[in-house]
């Protein structure tokens, strides 16, 4: 048959020419269903395929076989919309409700006062954080290293730890060199315009290099554990504050507060709570770093209520609110300067 005797397949998904003489009962692949398109998603309600790209979609091989058809696919009926002479006179518009009298509108209830009693949150310790702080050395967990006995006993200190006094890098071999006298550093290390030093003895230098290799000025017992080198190490009794990204959401009853924080000892972990004030403070990491942090609270909160979630990376706080409304924000604004304020910083000096 000549191509101007060929007819046009219009089943769904074909779109070929065929041989009306030729045209077996499984000669045509094609799509019995219709296309649905929603939420970006374009299938047909025949088979299982979607697509979210139309070129795609249109490319999608078809899920059944039979013949082709010349025969156009009738479209669906659209709903007509109602005729006035059918239903029998003009449509009534129907009358307004009468809309019911509001009830007064009463003052809110006053704002709880900042400074009333705290209470301590419940705390809980998830899975995921048991299982990364069972991964970490000893020496790193919050100081709850084998202390030597009342009898002197250092039996449980492995061979090779580093003395954790400041400034020295003497190890633990297990003989008598270990009664050796200590030389560290007591005080603090300060970094200021481009120099480095130490609280206890103040020999400045620019270089980092130079300033870890200065020996210590205080002689003292050696310390194998970071617990026992807080007692005489101001630098170890004070960890290093350090500030955690943090982020919040709401649900109508209840605000999430997440601090993101890896390796949270729980044992360091205190939240305390009113009405309107939260005060957030623990050590992190295997460097002990400090964050502590006091939210002053936009909306009113339950605190018997509420409570923390201690998750391998983040601290999750679960705030019950008083009344199931919307926050604009999580914290309250600071004050603005008042206009004698301003006039009195703005007026020059006679």
């Amino acid at each position: 048959m000549s191509g101007g005797d060929l007819l046009q397949c219009y089943n769904l998904g074909c779109g070929q020419k065929y041989d009306p003489n030729s045209n077996a009962s499984d000669a045509c692949t094609y799509h019995p269903g219709q296309p649905i398109f929603h939420d970006a998603k374009k299938k047909w309600s025949c088979c299982k395929k979607f697509s979210t790209d139309f070129t795609e979609f249109l490319n999608i091989k078809g899920c059944t076989k039979g013949p082709h058809s010349n025969i156009r696919p009738v479209e669906p009926e659209k709903p007509k919309p109602a005729d006035i002479s059918e239903v029998g006179g003009p449509c009534k518009i129907p009358s307004c409700p009468v809309e019911a009298p509001r009830a007064p509108v009463t003052n809110p209830p006053p704002r709880p006062n900042e400074s009333e009693p705290m209470t301590r949150l419940k705390v809980e310790v998830t899975p995921s954080l048991r299982k990364l702080l069972e991964k970490m050395p000893p020496e790193k967990k919050g100081g709850q290293t084998a202390e030597p006995t009342k009898d002197g006993d250092t039996s449980e200190i492995p061979i090779g730890t580093q003395c954790k006094n400041s400034g020295c890098k003497t190890t633990y071999t297990g003989t008598d060199k270990d009664s050796e006298l200590c030389f560290y550093h007591p005080g603090v290390p300060i970094f200021h315009e481009g120099m480095k030093f130490w609280t206890c003895c103040n020999r400045k230098t620019s270089e980092f290099e130079a300033f870890m290799e200065q020996v210590g000025c205080t002689t003292g017992r050696h310390n194998w554990t970071e617990k026992a080198a807080r007692e005489s190490n101001l630098a170890l009794s004070i960890a290093p504050k350090s500030d955690c990204r943090h982020d919040w959401f709401q649900l109508p009853g209840l605000v999430t507060i997440s601090i993101y924080a890896k390796q949270v000892d729980p044992d360091s972990v205190i939240v305390d709570a009113n009405q309107v004030k939260l005060s957030v403070a623990f050590d992190f990491g295997t460097d002990k770093q400090h964050y502590d942090k006091t939210f002053e609270l936009v909306g009113i909160i339950t605190p018997s209520e509420s409570q923390v979630k201690l998750m391998g990376t983040k601290v999750e706080i679960n705030l019950k609110k008083a009344e199931a409304m919307s926050w604009p924000r999580l914290e309250c604004l600071p004050p603005k300067p008042s206009s004698d304020e301003t006039n009195s910083e703005e007026k020059p000096a006679e």
